[in-house]
C-alpha cells in the first residue's frame, strides 16, 4: 500500500512538472509583445457580427460606401486558433500579431489576412482591413446569449441554403420549403416541412444553441444567427452529410 501512495505522489509529480512547463501558444507571446496588448481587454470570447463598412475608391478618385449586415460570430480562442461563421461559410485556422501590430488570421498561409484594430472593449471590436482598393471595417459587439421567449412561438419556412462542402470547394443550393417550424414554452416543437413532420423536445444549451431532440437519434445543434420580434435565422452543420444547412424563417 505505502509503495502504491509513493508511485501516485511521483507520478502527481511529473503531471505537474509537466503542465508546469507548458508554454503558451507563439501567438500569445506576440500579443503580449505588442501594442495591442492590455491585460484588463479580453480579446477570447465569441463576438457576434455586426455589420461591415464597404469603401472602395474607383478609377477616378471617386469614393463609394455601403454597409453589409453579415449573420454569424468570430471566435478568438486563447490556444491561437480562431473559428468564423458569417453567413453560412465556416471557417477556422490560427491567428497571430505581427511586429507592426497588425492582428492577423492564418499567418503564412495563401489565404492570409491583416487588420487595424480600430476599437477593442469588454463589448465591442471593430477591425479594418485594406484590399486593393477597398476597405472593408468589420464591427463585431460581445456575444450573448438570445432571449429564449423570442423564440417561442411558430415560425413560417421562408428559405434554405444547403452549402455542400469538400476540402478546398463548396457550392449553394437554395430550397424554399412551405410549412412551419413551432416551439412552445412547454418545450414540445413540432415542424412541417413540404409534407414531412417531425416533433419532439427542444432545449438551449450552456453554448446558446438551440438544440433538438437532445439524446435522440435524430439530436441536431443549431447556431441562432439572428432572432428579431419577426425573423429567425438558424445554421447547423451535417458532417456526415458535408452539408451546411441555414434555414430562414418569419413569424407566423
Amino acid at each position: 500500500m505505502k509503495k502504491n501512495f509513493t508511485f501516485l505522489i511521483l507520478v502527481a509529480s511529473l503531471f505537474a512538472t509537466v503542465i508546469s512547463c507548458v508554454k503558451p501558444p507563439e501567438a500569445i507571446d506576440n500579443l503580449k509583445k505588442s501594442c495591442l496588448y492590455d491585460e484588463k481587454t479580453d480579446y477570447f470570447k465569441k463576438w457576434t457580427n455586426s455589420f461591415t463598412e464597404v469603401i472602395t475608391t474607383d478609377n477616378n478618385g471617386n469614393v463609394h460606401s455601403k454597409t453589409t449586415y453579415p449573420l454569424g460570430y468570430f471566435w478568438i480562442n486563447s490556444d491561437g486558433t480562431y473559428r468564423t461563421l458569417s453567413n453560412v461559410a465556416p471557417k477556422s485556422g490560427k491567428w497571430d500579431v505581427t511586429d507592426s501590430c497588425k492582428f492577423v488570421l492564418d499567418p503564412g498561409k495563401f489565404n492570409k489576412r491583416e487588420f487595424d484594430v480600430v476599437k477593442l472593449t469588454a463589448d465591442s471590436l471593430v477591425l479594418s482591413r485594406k484590399q486593393g482598393k477597398t476597405v472593408y471595417i468589420q464591427h463585431y459587439a460581445a456575444f450573448n446569449c438570445f432571449d429564449i421567449s423570442k423564440i417561442i412561438t411558430t415560425w413560417d419556412n421562408t428559405q434554405t441554403e444547403i452549402q455542400y462542402y469538400a476540402d478546398t470547394t463548396y457550392y449553394s443550393s437554395y430550397i424554399y420549403p412551405v410549412g412551419y417550424f413551432k416551439l412552445e414554452a412547454n418545450t414540445n416543437y413540432s415542424r412541417l416541412s413540404d409534407g414531412d413532420y417531425l416533433s419532439g423536445k427542444w432545449s438551449v444549451d450552456n453554448d446558446c444553441h438551440l438544440v433538438l431532440d437532445k439524446g435522440q437519434n435524430l439530436e441536431r445543434a443549431f447556431e441562432v444567427q439572428k432572432l428579431t420580434a419577426d425573423s429567425l435565422v438558424i445554421w447547423r452543420k451535417d458532417t456526415i452529410a458535408h452539408a451546411n444547412y441555414l434555414q430562414k424563417y418569419i413569424k407566423h
